[in-house]
């Protein structure tokens, strides 16, 4: 058999124990020799070539798949047991991302109300010129100051 890159090899050998460890990142996680070329991102043909890690990897397939139901059954319990780790902490992550949101909001709403109060004073005070504090600026016109 002709020999490996060192690229691609170490690339066949990272797939595999991403797929021996149920933790694929681009194919369905079935133990097949094109699943793990594109988990590694090599071609078929190359996979092909490594022949002692295909002998590796068909003996670690075959022995996967002689596993007991009660090691398939503890391994959907700990998966079980991972997701909901993770849902309880993306819950906290969401919850505690809410809060902050809601103070937000609140303090935007305080904001809001206190520009409306200004905008309905100043309102009041161009309504009632003789009262006003704001007196608007009348400056000679350019044409007269000569």
């Amino acid at each position: 058999m002709t020999a490996l890159g060192p690229e691609s090899e170490a690339a066949l050998k990272a797939a595999m124990e991403r797929l021996f460890t149920g933790r694929p990142e681009c194919t369905d996680g079935a133990l097949t020799i094109a699943n793990l070329a594109r988990e590694a991102g090599v071609s078929r043909a190359t996979a092909n070539r490594a022949g002692d890690l295909l002998a590796t990897f068909r003996a670690a397939e075959a022995g996967q798949q002689r596993s007991s139901p009660k090691d398939l059954k503890e391994r959907i319990r700990a998966l079980e047991a991972e997701l909901r780790a993770a849902r309880r902490a993306e819950t906290a992550e969401l919850r505690a991302l809410v809060r902050t949101l809601a103070q937000h909001v609140q303090v935007l709403t305080l904001q809001v109300a206190e520009r409306d109060a200004v905008i309905a004073d100043l309102r009041a005070q161009l309504a009632c010129p003789q009262e006003a504090r704001i007196v608007p600026l009348h400056g000679r016109p350019r044409d007269a100051a000569g």
